[in-house]
């Protein structure tokens, strides 16, 4: 059940003064948690910690029991607390530029007074926030592989951690792809670099086109990518790699004007409690050897 349509807020959005004469009686805690959010929004850089701080001061004062946030631009989803059924929605503005849009979510319906609130801390957010997305920008381009435009090992190296430790604390799943192009070396040895790069170039479109938004993809080196599977139990990951697989098989790769036949092999596994991430990629690894083993163009599961 929606109580409200999506909405913009913007840096002129809720004045606190218009708030306070619209509910005088009800302004004090609504100035306190006003002021603790700001100061502890001044803090971090890291987009999920702002989520966690916001949705934390919001619950102080709002039944806000889970915060999303989306930014497709960046390829963000960001999400903290348990989602309910009551939702509202904003898309968070700053002079015309749009960060992005965010949810939050009650076991009961909000009410105006409880919605003008929710605006009103929102408000505080954007700045922050906008500068989160700033940093985030920056260290994304040193963390993007310049050939297929996915993210690149390092990028990996923390998304795991960040996904783990979210897996940790919301135990909803998590599971890991590592997909390796079949005979790749001798597309390279037969029709030049060119080509293969022209390969792994449409192999990581297909990968981007056939995941979730909150999916994310990378480029491990080579011809062999990674993907991180968030809030997924071990049958639908499975099944998502044989989509991707099937997906690759369907149609040839045009690559400067040749039509190349191109299949994958994929390893496949899902996080268990209290383990750490190189025993997380080393058994979806092994299943991937197994697969290459048995014949190639297949998923195996750890």
């Amino acid at each position: 059940m929606e109580l409200a349509k999506q909405k913009v807020i913007d840096a002129k959005a809720t004045k606190l003064e218009y708030i306070a004469a619209y509910m005088s009686p009800y302004q004090d805690d609504l100035i306190a948690a006003g002021h603790s959010l700001q100061f502890k929004l001044q803090q971090t850089l890291d987009i999920e910690g702002l989520l966690n701080t916001f949705c934390e001061e919001c619950t102080s004062i709002i039944p806000c029991a889970s915060v999303a946030f989306r930014n497709d631009e960046h390829q963000l989803f960001v999400y903290a607390g348990e989602k309910h059924q009551h939702i509202c929605r904003y898309t968070l503005e700053i002079d015309h530029e749009t960060l992005g849009s965010i949810e939050c979510s009650s076991a009961h319906p909000f009410n105006e007074h409880e919605l003008m609130r929710v605006e009103h801390m929102l408000s505080l957010l954007l700045f922050p926030l906008r500068n989160a997305l700033l940093y985030h920008a920056a260290i994304a381009s040193a963390l993007r592989d310049p050939l297929t435009q996915l993210a690149n090992r390092g990028a990996y190296d923390q998304a795991v951690e960040a996904e783990i430790s979210r897996a940790q604390r919301q135990d909803n799943g998590l599971s890991l792809l590592v997909v390796d192009i079949d005979h790749f070396k001798s597309i390279n040895d037969q029709y030049g670099h060119l080509t293969g790069d022209q390969v792994l170039k449409e192999v990581a479109n297909r990968l981007r086109l056939a995941l979730r938004k909150e999916d994310r993809v990378f480029r491990f080196g080579g011809e062999e990518f990674i993907i991180l599977l968030s809030a997924t139990h071990l049958p639908a990951a499975r099944l998502t790699a044989e989509r991707i697989r099937m997906t690759l098989t369907a149609t040839p790769i045009k690559a400067l004007d040749l039509n190349l036949p191109v299949t994958a092999s994929i390893g496949v596994s899902e996080w268990q409690p209290n383990e750490n991430a190189n025993t997380f990629f080393h058994r979806a690894d092994q299943a991937l050897y197994g697969a290459k083993e048995n014949g190639r163009n297949q998923v195996k599961a750890a």
